[in-house]
């Protein structure tokens, strides 16, 4: 393979071709039986692209995948570029391309956003960008996605609490009478539309693009619907999208969800919009969603409760098969699939951060961490998130005090006295501190710690993070993850996540959980917590 995309480079006159692991629809989980990337270097992790010269070849990861790249890529083909918190993929890309260089990438498969970007860098490199408008791989392999006949149903107005006509009507009312909005993000048509599909592994999005404008709303889209969306949207093929976005003028477009190839089919009657509208309606849930996810993390709960049942009171389980025992007890609470690929890894497995390939040949044995990361998509199509970490058996000291360190970073966070001004990278510096008081420092804290949480499983805004996107203010009614972690490679690691949202009690902002799981008792060493976290812990563990 490695030979012919190479000769690709030679017949496009290119020194360097970028290598994508999303799809047109620039979507954050793609299937591995459709990612270019995973083909070229066996790298099967969410997000990590690749870079290819004539002679080299570089995996990208961030944290969560350090470990996971080394394990899956071969070492005499491939180099793995480990990046740090603080580090930008852009900006280890450029450094790896030399001056005067051409760089092929798919124009279906960048966004305007990351095009921009890079193109400025290269710039000061005297180095051009040569877009291409195939995908080079898919000439050598077939890259398909998953079709089990799923069609679109509508989900109830009780779960989405507004109707799909309700939204146009507010998104409308931000638009001039001459604009037309094109949005191109998944996430952003299923909610509008309050449509749900589960063609797709992990996913309760279904394909298509979206045009609208103060006349109504067009969904281009191959999929079948089982009923009308609503009086203000028409559906049209996906195939006559191309012809029909060239008639509109006066177009408004996200940079950071258009791909490059779309954007260039507009770029000479549209304006760029740096808000983008259903996304920031989207992130704030109302308070039938609100309901809705504490019904469907009640049933998260049992799913986890009873992992953490087998494990302490089975001998000789697997990785894999308490794997499928969480895929049976989603089922058995209702979920129509997964919100992605769970992550159970055990003893040193727990380190690598995104652990998704649980093992037959690895037993589950008294001492070892258990790290659990799950969700499920119900009825709603909205995700489910949770972490816990237990120990089979009696914990060593060591453990105790990763485990309770963790615990501590995420009550403090937790009970952060929250206000109008606070953001998640502020949450996110107060589970830092506690790290770096530790004495911890040989295991590391590669993540952020949480992110929004919707349809898709990540959302944005908000992002909990010490990264830029991070210093957004927090909003009531905001859904998203705190996921403290430490992990060290050769022993193991401890995340503790919960989903919370913001709410208001007696007139003060206060986050509250989805979730009650309790925390494993005798994986606690108490000395290490102080008056006010041993009062948090025996509230979270008796439920208040």
């Amino acid at each position: 393979m490695l030979e012919e995309l190479r000769e690709t480079l030679k017949s496009n006159n290119l020194d360097y071709l970028l290598i994508n692991t999303t799809d047109e629809f620039l979507v954050e989980y793609n299937e591995l039986c459709n990612c270019a990337r995973y083909f070229v270097t066996g790298f099967s992790g969410s997000t990590g692209d690749v870079l290819l010269s004539k002679n080299e070849m570089w995996q990208f990861v961030d944290g969560r995948y350090h470990e996971q790249a080394d394990a899956e890529v071969n070492h005499n083909t491939t180099k793995v570029v480990k990046l740090q918190l603080g580090q930008t993929f852009s900006n280890e890309l450029v450094e790896r391309i030399k001056p005067n260089s051409v760089i092929g990438i798919v124009s279906k498969k960048v966004s305007l956003n990351f095009y921009k970007n890079l193109k400025s860098k290269l710039d000061k490199k005297h180095c051009k960008i040569k877009t291409l408008d195939f995908e080079p791989v898919a000439q050598i392999v077939e890259l398909k996605t998953s079709d089990n006949n799923e069609t679109v149903k509508q989900i109830a107005l009780s779960i989405s609490g507004q109707s799909a006509d309700e939204k146009f009507l507010k998104i409308i009312k931000k638009l001039k009478k001459e604009e037309t909005l094109l949005d191109t993000n998944l996430e952003n048509i299923a909610y509008l539309t309050n449509c749900r599909q589960y063609k797709t592994p992990f996913s309760s999005v279904f394909k298509a693009k979206l045009v609208l404008n103060k006349k109504g709303a067009i969904i281009f889209s191959d999929e079948i619907f089982e009923t009308e969306i609503g009086k203000y949207y028409k559906i049209q093929p996906l195939k006559n999208f191309d012809k029909e976005i060239k008639k509109l003028k006066n177009i408004i477009y996200t940079p950071s969800t258009i791909n490059f190839y779309d954007y260039s089919l507009i770029k000479r009657k549209s304006v760029e919009s740096d808000f983008d509208y259903i996304k920031e309606m989207k992130a704030i849930k109302n308070n039938a969603e609100i309901e809705h996810f504490k019904k469907n993390f009640a049933r998260t709960d049992k799913v986890v409760n009873k992992v953490f049942e087998l494990v302490q009171n089975q001998d000789n389980l697997s990785e894999k098969a308490l794997a499928d025992e969480v895929f049976k007890e989603y089922k058995k609470q209702g979920a129509k699939q997964l919100s992605f690929s769970t992550i159970l890894a055990a003893g040193t497995n727990s380190s690598i951060i995104h652990y998704s390939h649980p093992s037959d040949n690895k037993k589950i044995t008294d001492g070892d961490f258990v790290l659990l990361d799950c969700g499920g998509h119900f009825e709603g199509g909205y995700s489910t998130d949770i972490t816990r970490t237990f120990v089979k058996g009696i914990p060593s000291e060591i453990q105790k005090k990763v485990y309770t360190t963790v615990l501590k970073m995420f009550l403090n966070a937790y009970h952060y006295k929250v206000t109008n001004k606070t953001t998640g990278f502020t949450l996110d510096a107060v589970a830092r501190k506690i790290h770096k008081q530790s004495g911890l420092k040989d295991f590391n804290f590669n993540h952020g710690l949480g992110h929004g949480v919707g349809i898709n499983v990540h959302e944005n805004p908000p992002t909990i993070s010490c990264g830029i996107m991070g210093k957004r203010v927090l909003k009531e009614n905001m859904v998203f993850t705190i996921e403290p972690g430490l992990y060290k490679p050769g022993f193991g690691g401890v995340r503790l996540e919960n989903t919370v949202y913001l709410t208001k009690i007696k007139g003060e902002l206060k986050l509250q959980s989805f979730s009650h799981v309790p925390f494993q008792e005798n994986a606690i060493e108490y000395s290490l917590l102080n008056k006010q976290e041993l009062k948090w812990l025996k509230d979270w563990q008796a439920g208040k």
